[in-house]
């Protein structure tokens, strides 16, 4: 299994961080993905991901924070797109439920930072809340690849973003028990377009909800896309698996 969205540099790890990253072998983990969202949080991914051979990371600043982006925050950025475990700009996009950054900005930075991943000719982590026409809208001019992280659209947002070439993240969401629409959304995408995510310590899944998230709960994710395509777990393993290492061009015993 592949957790593609982690942010186990934050707080919530403090205490048990190595533990978690030494159990992944047993937990079936092959890697996670160390998401950054603000230039702080990039820098801590990307030292973690050099520091463990198990973790890669992607950079990004996420629409809560564009707001608080001062002159050289671009350099700053493009300097750690460069270090050599990140494989990814994100976690970048727009959030019109929150506002914490006006739209304008937001919408803004976003294009910024999607010029700046077609430059560097890397996958985007998309967030977006609220806001799915608006993000379509705006990353359908870029030539890019791009994952919809913890998708929750309608049925029209996934097939436009199906027909860019986009993948789609799937994670603790999906396995909420009032989500059942979600997951009928969900079959209508191929299999080999999903990638499977925590975002923890958010978005705990349904089995453990109200407790802290962590990679091992990717397994939820594979659990459920087990039951919506009605494939074997072993092969939703596989092929997410796949798709994730397709995604963010990682070469296995690389």
């Amino acid at each position: 299994m592949i957790d593609t969205h982690s942010h186990l540099t934050m707080d919530d790890f403090d205490q048990d961080r190595e533990q978690i990253v030494e159990n992944f072998e047993k937990d079936g983990l092959e890697l996670a993905v160390e998401i950054g969202f603000d230039l702080d949080s990039s820098q801590k991914a990307v030292e973690f991901a050099e520091t463990h051979d198990k973790i890669y990371a992607s950079v990004g600043i996420h629409p809560h924070d564009v707001v608080n982006l001062e002159n050289g925050w671009q350099e700053k950025v493009e300097a750690l797109l460069n270090r050599k475990k990140v494989m990814a700009v994100g976690e970048i996009g727009l959030d019109y439920y929150r506002d914490l950054s006006p739209r304008d900005l937001q919408r803004k930075y976003f294009e910024l930072q999607l010029e700046i991943a077609k430059k560097k000719n890397l996958p985007v982590i998309l967030h977006v809340r609220d806001a799915y026409f608006d993000a379509y809208e705006i990353v359908r001019h870029f030539d890019l690849t791009a994952v919809v992280h913890s998708f929750n659209g309608e049925n029209e947002d996934l097939k436009r973003f199906l027909d860019l070439g986009f993948y789609i993240g799937v994670g603790g969401m999906a396995t909420y028990k009032k989500h059942e629409n979600l997951r009928k959304i969900l079959s209508f995408s191929p299999i080999e377009r999903i990638l499977t995510e925590t975002d923890c310590p958010y978005l705990s899944p349904q089995p453990v909800r109200g407790k802290r998230n962590e990679p091992k709960y990717v397994r939820f994710a594979v659990e459920t896309l087990s039951l919506i395509f009605d494939v074997p777990f072993e092969k939703v393993e596989k092929i997410t698996s796949e798709n994730a290492l397709r995604f963010f061009k990682i070469t296995r015993n690389a």
